[in-house]
Parts: C-alpha cells; sequence; structure tokens
C-alpha cells in the first residue's frame, strides 16, 4: 500500500487561512491545543449524528470510514477501488494527493455525474464551508476522480418534525461547484505556502481580527500573553474601537484619553476602573419599577436545543423548555415563594403526546402563574421566545401563553443601559456578572451545575441515556434554575434599595 502521509486536511487548511500560524500549531504545537470541554464533545457528537442522518437521503451506500483518523490509507484504497467497480454512494469517500487528504460525506454517482456532498450541522451557507469545499475539489481533482458537482447539504430550519423525521425535508443541497471551481488557483497557491512550513521556523504574526474569525482560535491564550487584565480587548461592545485603540498603541483600558469617544455603558466602564466610581441613574430606575405590578413572578427556563428535532412540532436547533423556576413575591412584604418544574427525561423518547414534557410544563405553568402582575426574568426575549414556540406547538394553549409572553419585563435592559453600574461588573451586564458584584456573598461556585449550558449539556445526555438520572442529578438541576431566579430577587430588591 502506497504512503498517504499528509500534512495538510481541510481542516488544516481553513486553520492556513484563518492564520498561518494557527496551522504551524496545528502541525507541530499539539501540546498547545487545549482539551475539549463537555459541551464541545457534545457539539462535536450532534455533528456526527446529522452526518448520519444525512447518509439516508442517499441510502445503501458503502462506508470507507477509517479505522483510526491517524491513517487513511484504506479509506483512500477502498474509494478507488469502489469507484472503479461503480459503486454508486460511498460515505467517507477517501482522496489523496501530493501531501494533501480530504475526506468527503457522501460521493454519489447519478445520470453519468459523480457529486461531491458536504454535510453541515448548521443552518446555512458560510464562507468557511466554501472554503474547505474548494480543497476537496483540488484533491478529487488532482487524484483522478473530479467531481462534476459539488454540493453543501445543511440544516433546513423551517423544517417542522411531525411523526418520524423526513430527511429528505430536513437537508437542503446548495449547488457551490462554481464557486469551488473559482477558487482553485486560490488553493493551489496557499498550499504550496502551506506545505514549505518547518517546524524549525514559527511565523511571525501579530495578533489581530483573525484571532477570532471564522472562529475563536484555539492558540489564543497562547498568542495573547502579552496582553494584560483590563486591556482594552475586554471594552464592552467595542465594535472595533477595541483594535483600533490597540493600534494606536493604547493597551490598557485606564489609558484611554479622554477626548477618545465612548458609549455611555463603556464610559461607566473605564471610569470604573480609574477611580472605583458606580453610578445610579435613579430617574430610569423609578420608571423601570414603576412598570412591574405585584404580584410579581421572577421566572428562568432551561433549554435545550437539538440540531434534530426530538418532539413533533418542533424545528433543527429550536429552544425546547424542559425545566423553569419560579419565584413569587404577592407584594413587597410577602414571604417569597418558590415554584419548579423539571421533565422526565424518558419522555422525550416517545410519541404519546399525552406525555409531552412540554404538555405538562404548560399546565403546571397555568397552575403556578396567576392572571395579572409582572413577570421578570433576566434577558426575557429568551423566555418570550420559547413561549411563543409553545404557542405554535400547542393552538390550544396559545391564548394563554402568548399572554404570558405579553407580561414579561426584563431585568438585563436595567444593567446592560448603564442605569446601574458597578466597577466589579466590568464590560458585562450578564447575570453572571451583575450579581456577584451587588451581592458577593452570592454564588454558584458551590453548585455541581453551575451554567444553563451544563445545565443543558447534562440534560441531553440523560434523554440520550448515556447517564442516569440519579435523585442527586435531579437535585442538581433544580438547584442551579432556583438561583438563577433567585438571583433576580435580589437584583429586584436593590433596585428598591437604591430609590
Amino acid at each position: 500500500m502506497p504512503p498517504y502521509k499528509h500534512k495538510i486536511s481541510k481542516s488544516r487548511f481553513v486553520s492556513g487561512m484563518q492564520c498561518e500560524k494557527k496551522l504551524y500549531f496545528d502541525m507541530f504545537r499539539g501540546d498547545l491545543k487545549p482539551t475539549l470541554s463537555e459541551q464541545q464533545k457534545a457539539l462535536f457528537e450532534s455533528g456526527n449524528l446529522v452526518g448520519e442522518l444525512a447518509q439516508k437521503v442517499f441510502p445503501n451506500g458503502k462506508d470507507a470510514s477509517p479505522e483510526s483518523y491517524y491513517d487513511f490509507s484504506k479509506s483512500i484504497e477502498q474509494t478507488r477501488s469502489w469507484i472503479s467497480e461503480g459503486v454508486t454512494t460511498i460515505y467517507e469517500a477517501a482522496f489523496f494527493h501530493d501531501e494533501v487528504l480530504a475526506a468527503l460525506d457522501i460521493l454519489h454517482h447519478q445520470d453519468n455525474e459523480r457529486w461531491a456532498i458536504e454535510v453541515k450541522s448548521s443552518t446555512s451557507l458560510k464562507d468557511y464551508h466554501i472554503l474547505d469545499a474548494s480543497l476537496q475539489y483540488w484533491v478529487m481533482t488532482q487524484s483522478g476522480f473530479k467531481p462534476d458537482r459539488f454540493y453543501l447539504m445543511h440544516i433546513n430550519n423551517s423544517y417542522v418534525k411531525n411523526g418520524a423525521i423526513e430527511v429528505e425535508q430536513l437537508f437542503t443541497l446548495v449547488d457551490i461547484t462554481h464557486q469551488v471551481i473559482t477558487n482553485q488557483e486560490m488553493v493551489e497557491n496557499n498550499l504550496s505556502r502551506f506545505k514549505g512550513l518547518s517546524k524549525e521556523t514559527e511565523p511571525i504574526i501579530a495578533i489581530g481580527k483573525q484571532c477570532s474569525s471564522p472562529f475563536d482560535c484555539d492558540y489564543k491564550e497562547h498568542c495573547w500573553q502579552h496582553i494584560p487584565k483590563n486591556s482594552v480587548f475586554e471594552l464592552g461592545n467595542a465594535r472595533g474601537k477595541d483594535w483600533e485603540l490597540y493600534n494606536k498603541g493604547i493597551v490598557e483600558l485606564i489609558n484611554i484619553p479622554n477626548d477618545i469617544e465612548l458609549s455611555h455603558r463603556q464610559h461607566l466602564q473605564v471610569e470604573g476602573l480609574k477611580n472605583g466610581t458606580s453610578y445610579i441613574d435613579k430617574t430610569s430606575i423609578v420608571e423601570f419599577v414603576s412598570k412591574c405590578h405585584y404580584p410579581l413572578y421572577f421566572f428562568d427556563f432551561e433549554t435545550i436545543f437539538p440540531a434534530l428535532p426530538i418532539v413533533d412540532n418542533s424545528s433543527p436547533f429550536q429552544q425546547i423548555p424542559f425545566q423553569y423556576s419560579l419565584h413569587i413575591l404577592e407584594d413587597e412584604n410577602a414571604p417569597l415563594l418558590h415554584k419548579e418544574f423539571l421533565a422526565e427525561p424518558s419522555y422525550f423518547k416517545t410519541n404519546n403526546k399525552t406525555k409531552d414534557p412540554r404538555k405538562k410544563l404548560i399546565e403546571q405553568l397555568q397552575s403556578d402563574i396567576g392572571t395579572t402582575g409582572s413577570i421578570l426574568a433576566y434577558n426575557a426575549t429568551f423566555e418570550i421566545d420559547v413561549l411563543k414556540k409553545l404557542a405554535l406547538a400547542y393552538p390550544e394553549d396559545a391564548n394563554f401563553l402568548n399572554d404570558l409572553a405579553n407580561r414579561f419585563v426584563d431585568l438585563l435592559v436595567v444593567f446592560k443601559n448603564g442605569w446601574y453600574y458597578k466597577p466589579e461588573m466590568k464590560a458585562s451586564a450578564s447575570i453572571k456578572s451583575v450579581l456577584p458584584a451587588i451581592a458577593p456573598e452570592f454564588s454558584y461556585k458551590d453548585l455541581e451545575i453551575s451554567d444553563g449550558g451544563l445545565a443543558s449539556s447534562t440534560f441531553s445526555s440523560l434523554i440520550e441515556g448515556t447517564i442516569e438520572f440519579t435523585p442527586d442529578l435531579k437535585n442538581n438541576l433544580l438547584v442551579y434554575c432556583e438561583r438563577d431566579t433567585e438571583g433576580m430577587v435580589i437584583l429586584w430588591k436593590e433596585l428598591l434599595r437604591c430609590i
């Protein structure tokens, strides 16, 4: 079997197009690459599931997946052999030319044409999709298997599940043949440059916008070691002002000259760092508070957002609520009440509408929330969107759900607009930054589940059956969600105190 040791793959090619130093690190400095988080692993697993389902659009193919992703030799040979035998469809077809490897999700032959099909778990075509497809087209062509058409297959986010997933409707095929052909000279020129990289010579490239486009670079921590804390890159909602300042030699926030135009919130951040200055706009806070009417309901959803819809009347990546926490204040001096809901993960595996956990959630909401009073959330647009999607899925409950949505008041507005600011908040108006600034004793650090992303990925794992739904795990989910709404009550009482 010929040697198929490659220097460049499609992922490395995209890395090189983002930054040549990133490619150098990919090739020679594996020690710098951070380990994958559990959420990143879940994302990759989701992508694998999407890829497997996409194969059903072109069924009965042969699978050339490698036994090890460090050695594609057998896959390359199998692909060559199966093409020569006239196999109609090959999954994970592999091609090699001049130290460059390309693995293709689906190779399909139809109407005397060879179709190259790359599957993405996104809902639209991205520029970097064209880049890696262009590299694949080049390798296929140079190795003697030029495709007649090149397609990108992505998820159709307007698809609504009703029963078993209909794969032909779930996916959208986009013909990108013209774009990848147009890019062939660019691919060839850059490959020559990338293959010339030597372990002995690290490229000298200054930090720049490429460090976060089209992806946050895995090596940012290494390349940004010289950037101090409280730098201009921590300026809130910078919109390019951070790079503008950095390119003028201004690195630290405290060194921003007074004549530099800043937004109100940015000005508070800089003054807070320089002088420890807090700020309270009582007039705006009084107006905000006056729009809230007792009884007050402090509310928070936890959701999953699977790429492949798992319940009827839902779409890809739709936020599906599985949990909520609700704190209730009947009046300013009333004792604080708490209600909560957590779905049974096994219900998501049934097709029985009477056991749909979303329906049970709606029924409990009808019991827990009265018909009058304001509902407070932090970043309320999220909760409102979830409720409106529920109203579409359950038209019989639409009036109730839409009425709830219309009663929401967003606590985020106070802090995002800078009506209340403490230096400890720095650039962020997220509840995880605001709460410690106002109530330093309030923390999530003692929790096993301490953020929404982990709550979501944990519940997804419960649905998939990869972890067990133990009493301790159930409690961990409930305690985390409860802490979010408890924190909102603290923020509300602080607003009352300061006015």
